[in-house]
């Protein structure tokens, strides 16, 4: 008798590929739609909804695969929209896919399993897991622009050991094509994007500055010598190292970036860019999965992997790294797979003279350096 196995069916082609393939391996898929949240028809590129509830139906017919829907819309409004407009509007540039994965979608998939007596659930992620002396480990997809271990960093062995990816293997043109073979009509439709959620609302500025209007309201560009050089929108649509969408009313000799948001008088500190570029930065709520000593960190999604030394909770570069902001997260990775990761919390600048609790805190060396 086959095994069941749980597939979450976004109404996408990835995860419709990945049922597919299970049923053709043998396995009996139960499909599950998570609604998190009610997204505008007219939208592409977003999993949640009443248009994606019904693709995700209508492939689990296709297939015929039973179907089912769970409401997890106050869990996702909760754990995700909540924190992330607060982060927002105290000057963090958080990661909501990450929370969404590990908060919401992954604990919800694994208990209804539970519930249903199935040990393994199947989701359409690009990443692979692999074995180590340690427990699994996630490991990057073999297509990197498709790779979405950066937002999977937290998951356990525990975790991983119920889990299966198919499409780490794959790239999206394959995963296609064989949605084509396949008959599925879900082949050419349009990928999912970061911050679907946000796109209901015109965009993740919107949505921070509606819940909390005075994020919303207009501010001085400031650069180091205290002289207003331009305006920006509201600090809910500034992030640290933004220059365009800003309104540049004087001309500097250097082009000037965002290095520092004071929400408290809504005022925009900007410098040359030489000056905002990452030196170390001090993780909080940091998962560990291996003991290292040295990795590559990657401190956005699909960004490029920069060589580090890791000294406790502190990440510090080998050479400058891109402009980076409290709350993004900061994954590490040891040849292709994740060893740890956390929170920006501290970041050590370039232009930064470290000083009193910082000193004290920052790995030695640091503040030598940048004194």
């Amino acid at each position: 008798m086959a095994e069941r196995i749980l597939v979450a069916l976004s109404g996408g082609v990835d995860s419709a590929v990945t049922a597919y393939l299970l049923k053709q391996a043998g396995w009996e898929p139960i499909g599950i739609h998570l609604r998190l949240f009610d997204a505008a028809p007219e939208l592409d590129g977003v999993c949640c909804g009443d248009v994606a509830a019904a693709d995700a139906r209508a492939v689990a017919a296709q297939l015929g695969i039973p179907f089912y829907v769970r409401d997890l819309r106050p869990q996702f409004e909760q754990e995700v929209v909540r924190p992330t407009v607060e982060h927002y509007a105290r000057a963090e540039t958080p990661n909501p896919c990450i929370s969404c994965n590990h908060r919401v979608r992954i604990p919800a998939l694994l208990e209804l399993a539970d519930a249903l007596g199935i040990r393994y659930v199947a989701t359409g992620h690009y990443v692979r897991k692999v074995a180590t002396p340690h427990g699994w480990r996630i490991a990057e997809a073999r297509d990197p622009q498709r790779d979405q271990s950066y937002v999977l960093y937290r998951l356990t062995h525990e975790e991983l050991d119920r889990l299966i990816f198919l499409l780490g293997d794959y790239d999206k043109a394959t995963v296609r094509a064989i949605a084509r073979e396949a008959g599925l009509f879900v082949a050419q439709k349009p990928s999912s994007v970061d911050l679907c959620f946000a796109k209901t609302y015109g965009g993740i500025g919107r949505l921070v500055a509606q819940r909390r209007p005075e994020t919303g309201r207009p501010g001085p560009l400031v650069d180091e010598r205290g002289d207003i050089v331009g305006a920006h929108p509201g600090i809910a649509f500034v992030t640290i190292g933004q220059r365009r969408g800003l309104d540049w009313v004087r001309q500097t000799p250097e082009r000037r970036y965002v290095a520092r948001i004071e929400p408290d008088t809504a005022t925009v500190r900007v410098a040359p860019r030489d000056r905002i570029l990452t030196c170390a930065v001090h993780l909080v709520d940091p998962i560990w999965h291996e003991p290292v000593s040295r990795a590559d960190a990657r401190i956005r999604y699909q960004g490029p992997r920069i060589p580090a030394r890791i000294e406790g909770d502190w990440v510090v570069f080998d050479h400058p790294a891109p402009p980076l902001a409290a709350g993004q997260a900061v994954v590490l990775y040891v040849d292709d797979r994740v060893v740890g990761g956390g929170t920006a919390a501290d970041v050590v600048r370039t232009g930064d003279r470290l000083n009193g609790d910082a000193d004290a805190r920052a790995p030695v060396g640091i503040a030598a350096a940048h004194s």
